[in-house]
Formats: C-alpha cells, structure tokens, sequence
C-alpha cells in the first residue's frame, strides 16, 4: 500500500453524504442550543458524532469555542460527485 492510501482516511456514506450537505451550504456552520448544526439557514440531517467523526479525520474543524464548524483543506478536495448529500 502506498503512502498515500495511508494518508487518505477511510469515510462512511454517512460522513460523505454530511460532508457533501456541508459543502452545499458555504462550508460553514454553527451549532445552536441543542447541538444541531445549522448551515445557510438550514438544520443539519445529521448527527453529532458524524460530525465528530468528520473532525477526527480531518475533514472539518471546529473553531469560536468549537461553536462553528467549517470544511477544512482536506475536506473541500474529497471527490464527492457522485454523494448524495444527507436529507431529512
């Protein structure tokens, strides 16, 4: 394997299809009261933990006293063309 495949890690269809709703709405979000990220005026289909999954991967950072969330680098060139981003 090279190193290359070691440095890419391994996403779910859930955090790609997230990924992706993030990306549709400017990349960037922010958590309200109850820990739902809301992005573009809209409330995430998604879990917490998928985020944190994200996180840990590198694919989104957290950042304000972790009240926002934006697509990181690493994240933006994550091919995701053929996701389908995650629906209520």
């Amino acid at each position: 394997m090279s190193a290359d495949a070691h440095s890419i890690p391994e996403l779910t269809n859930a955090m790609k299809a997230a990924l992706k709703w993030l990306c549709n709405r400017n990349a960037d979000g922010v958590f309200d009261k109850h820990q739902v990220l809301t992005a573009a005026g809209e409330r995430a289909p998604v879990m917490r933990s998928t985020w944190s999954r994200l996180e840990r991967a590198g694919m989104v950072e957290r950042y304000l006293s972790n009240r926002r969330m934006r697509v990181t680098a690493s994240g933006h060139a994550i091919d995701l063309r053929d996701i389908r981003e995650s629906q209520p």
